[in-house]
Parts: C-alpha cells; structure tokens; sequence
C-alpha cells in the first residue's frame, strides 16, 4: 500500500517542489496539497476517521489565519483513530532555535525539517516503523 503524503504549506511553490521530490523517491505516491491550514485539517477530520491511511503530513510553520502552531493545537484534539494515521514533520524555512525546540516538545512531531525537502529526507520517512 502507498504511503500518503500531505503537504501544508502557505507557498504553491513549494507544495510543487515538495510533491516532485517525493515522486522522484516514490512514484505511486498519494499526495494531497494544500494551501490554507484549515483546509487541510478539515480534511483530515472528514477523511481519516473512517479508513487507515499512514501518512506522512509536511507541515509548515509561518502561514497566515492558522500558522502550523495553531494546527498542531486543533490537531491535539482530533480523535486518536485519526492522530494514529499521521506522521507530522515541521518543514520549515525558519532557522529559530525556538521553532526548533516547539517542535520537539510537541508529542506529534515526528521531527523538524529544514526547506528545501530532500529525496534522503523522504527515505528515512519511509522508513519509518507504521502504527
């Protein structure tokens, strides 16, 4: 079964370069982009409560309305099936050693990434261990 990916972040841009690295590594790759925060987490509420999908979320930090702060505190209180489903990496152009630290206090990230994502990034979420 394919991994799924989503990609939230702010920049269509960089939701395109993200989704042609992950392609490049895994070609039968579900990708979901978007990019408004609150979208995406609707989706997550609709869409995941009802199937098993592991997937890996790329999220950013700086984004206006809901910033990846504000999505990780709605994501909090989403249903566990849901939260169980989702690997949640912070991919982020800032360099803020307090970002950094936010993000690893925060018991739903997986990890903090530093843009551009990389094809050996992409491996090593692959290679983690599902459920």
């Amino acid at each position: 079964m394919p991994i799924h990916f989503i990609i939230i972040d702010n920049d269509p841009v960089n939701n395109l370069l993200c989704s042609l690295t992950i392609t490049d590594v895994q070609d039968a790759a579900e990708i979901q982009t978007f990019n408004f925060p609150v979208k995406g987490f609707e989706y997550l509420a609709e869409e995941y409560i009802n199937t098993t999908n592991p997937t890996v979320l790329l999220l950013d930090i700086n984004m206006p309305t809901w910033s990846g702060w504000d999505f990780l505190d709605n994501f909090e209180k989403l249903d566990d099936k849901i939260k169980k489903q989702i690997k949640i990496y912070i991919l982020s152009s800032s360099i803020d050693v307090n970002d950094k630290h936010r993000a690893s206090e925060n018991t739903n990230v997986v990890a903090y990434i530093e843009k551009p994502l990389s094809e050996k990034t992409v491996l090593s979420m692959l290679d983690q261990k599902w459920m």
